[in-house]
């Protein structure tokens, strides 16, 4: 059975850390130029100051998901509580049916009773080295989410 619930980032991450490999893999461009190297003590000093909400998706303990938000005022917005996500995953095995779309309605759910107003997110444009898009938009637009930008990279290095 799975359970999505909320969890300190410290108590997920021993967890989280033997997915991250893959899910860099499927979504990451460029990974030859930009590694996977998480900056585990921000992701501490984040925690620390309360700024970090992270939702998981347990199959029978075993982890199966996660989703991480930043949880700061906007710079244009400070009196309006602001949610970021950082990352956001479920393991292909996993994505069945409704599993990831409830995984966003948790947080949106959880990170509402902690007086977040606006969420804020992306999702990939470009094609998994599997061929699988990996645009997740129409999941977005069914919780009721619009299209507020589009981002640009650019490799100058």
């Amino acid at each position: 059975m799975i359970v999505y619930r909320v969890e300190p980032w410290s108590a997920a991450l021993a967890d989280m850390r033997p997915l991250w490999a893959a899910h860099f893999h499927e979504v990451a461009v460029d990974q030859a130029r930009v590694p996977l190297d998480m900056d585990l003590p921000a992701y501490a000093a984040l925690e620390a100051a309360g700024a970090l909400h992270v939702v998981t998706m347990r199959d029978g303990g075993r982890l199966v998901g996660y989703l991480v938000a930043l949880v700061w005022p906007h710079l244009h917005h400070c009196s309006t509580p602001h949610a970021f996500f950082d990352l956001y995953y479920v393991r292909p095995a996993d994505r069945r049916w409704t599993a990831g779309l409830r995984l966003f309605r948790e947080a949106e759910r959880t990170l509402a009773a902690r007086g977040v107003r606006r969420l804020v997110t992306g999702t990939k444009i470009h094609t998994a080295p599997s061929g699988r898009s990996l645009d997740v938009g129409r999941i977005f637009q069914r919780l009721g989410w619009v299209e507020m930008e589009r981002q640009f990279g650019k490799w100058i290095g």
